[in-house]
């Protein structure tokens, strides 16, 4: 291994830079510009925005003072997090030997120059994947989402609410309402280890499927509400199971569930459609945003209107009549967004020390052979102008 040598515990200047955008803002929605990012923001912030009555007179109106100024505003308390990690030298020495070997195409990987820049590499990149799947689905439902795919877990309680959370808390937000199989009342949901779902229809939906629960009101039920889960049994034309476990329900309970297949994702792109605002239809910004497998769902609708054989070559645009269709997969399950980019705001100081890497060699501290990372940072997530955005969820 090489050995530990570090010229500074603490990254300034242009390498801090790299580090930490590459953490803080290396998630997809942000580092491909689906969102507003401001990136001065300290603890706390409020961005206000301002709009004026006017009166429109003939042409022989008098002046006066007839218009007033409104003020709104959006608040960012920033949620603050942190990676530490305290290594041996033995899993350092392996860790090095991993990241030297070549990877992907010949000639295509460019090892890191030091152990710090492979640590460095390595923990922007967890760091990225908690960001993206915090700013949609709030910092507690991306660790259940995609925790144990990414070998991340959170402790303490601080907490950022996501985008999904706060669309859903604006009343102002248009809430696509019941219809169609993509978004249906579960008129019974058993209280069994595995809960048959009782809804008007199961004819759009196949084992794989993925199913998100809402509404329910039984104390055993509520924790599970927001959460997401596999079909795994289709029973007959208006009864599923999806692995859920309400047996600690007092009796049959009731919800709403979104499930969004290849064959109704048409379908609720049409809603979308339908209810979007008509004040952002013609802006440059406006977008629908998906998680991937709505987008594959999407995808593979094309291909089997496009092709009589089941036998699919093109990669297919994301788009709905003209407007781009922004997948993300880190966005929550069962949802499509329709709104701007400037309705949608991602905020973190970056350049402070609510951001910041220190890496310590233990071994002149305590005399252990390890050494301790610490990768700190900070941000938040709002929208505004609500009445501009539609959401199905």
């Amino acid at each position: 291994m090489a050995n530990i040598t570090l010229n500074s515990s603490t990254y300034a200047g242009y390498f801090s830079d790299v580090v930490l955008a590459s953490s803080v803002l290396g998630a997809r929605a942000v580092d491909n510009g689906y969102l507003t990012v401001h990136t001065e923001v300290s603890d706390k912030m409020t961005a206000v925005f301002v709009d004026s009555d006017v009166s429109i007179d003939d042409a022989n109106g008098a002046f006066s003072s007839s218009s007033t100024t409104n003020l709104s505003e959006i608040k960012f308390t920033l949620g603050k997090y942190m990676i530490n990690a305290e290594i041996d030298y033995k899993n350092l020495d392996n860790f090095w030997l991993a990241s030297q070997q070549p990877r992907g195409a010949a000639g295509a990987y460019v090892p890191p120059a030091s152990l710090e820049d492979a640590l460095n590499l390595h923990f922007s990149k967890k760091m990225s994947a908690f960001v993206g799947a915090s700013l949609w689905c709030g910092s507690a439902s991306a660790i259940e989402l995609f925790g144990s795919s990414q070998n991340i877990s959170q402790g303490g309680s601080n907490a950022v609410t996501g985008l999904i959370a706060k669309m859903e808390a604006d009343a102002s937000v248009v809430d696509v309402a019941i219809g169609g199989t993509y978004k249906q009342a579960a008129t019974g949901i058993s209280a069994a280890a595995n809960a048959v779902f009782t809804v008007a229809s199961t004819a759009d939906y196949a084992v794989g499927d993925k199913v998100t629960v809402v509404g329910m009101t039984d104390g055993a039920n509520t924790a599970d509400n927001g959460k997401t889960f596999t079909i795994d049994a289709i029973i007959d034309a208006t009864t599923f199971t999806c692995g859920f476990d309400a047996s600690g329900a007092g009796g049959s309970d009731t919800g709403t569930i979104t499930c969004i297949t290849k064959e109704n994702v048409v379908a609720a792109l049409e809603q979308m459609y339908q209810q979007m605002s008509d004040s952002i239809r013609l802006e440059e910004d406006t977008a629908f945003y998906v998680p991937s497998h709505v987008a594959a769902a999407y995808k593979m609708k094309q291909a089997q209107d496009a092709y009589a054989p089941n036998v699919y070559s093109s990669d297919y645009v994301l788009a709905y009549l003209g407007y781009p269709l922004l997948e993300d997969p880190a966005q929550r399950p069962n949802t499509i967004v329709c709104a701007r980019k400037a309705s949608l705001h991602f905020a973190t100081p970056l350049l402070s020390d609510l951001n910041s890497v220190l890496i310590v060699d233990q071994a002149s501290v305590n005399a252990s052979r390890t050494i301790r990372y610490r990768m700190d940072s900070a941000f938040s997530v709002n929208i505004s102008g609500g009445k501009d955005i539609t959401l199905l969820s």
